[in-house]
């Protein structure tokens, strides 16, 4: 699953397609969910090296490179980012099921959350 590209799934699908865009498995969030108002600058300091989507489960890399913990190479000695991964959780965000309507909006950290209740799915 790791090598699915989180760009090429369509939130129109439904429901558990719509949690896999959230959950862990998948590399880094879909940019356009986002309503944070970052410029194209500060955006660029959470995008992962590895998938070029907003980074999930931030992994720090010997060398200081940041990216996805999915993004991980086999055997690559990392450690977590947990003031990068709380601050990419604490960021406004859309319902990825915004197209059919769905007004909810809140942190990225509770969009999985909202997914189980949505009734847009």
């Amino acid at each position: 699953m790791a090598d699915k590209c989180v760009e090429s799934l369509q939130p129109e699908i439904g429901r558990e397609l719509c949690l896999m865009k959230v959950r862990s498995g998948y590399r880094g969030y879909k940019r356009d969910i986002l309503t944070e108002n970052l410029s194209e600058r500060e955006i660029t300091m959470f995008v992962c090296i590895r998938c070029q989507g907003i980074m999930r489960e931030v992994c720090l890399s010997s060398d200081g490179e940041q990216f996805c913990s999915c993004c991980k190479k086999e055997g690559e000695q990392t450690h977590p980012n947990l003031k990068m991964d709380n601050t990419i959780l604490s960021f406004k965000c859309s319902c990825p099921l915004i197209t059919r309507g769905c007004k909810w909006l809140g942190a990225l950290g509770g969009c999985e959350d909202h997914l189980d209740s949505c009734g847009y799915v």
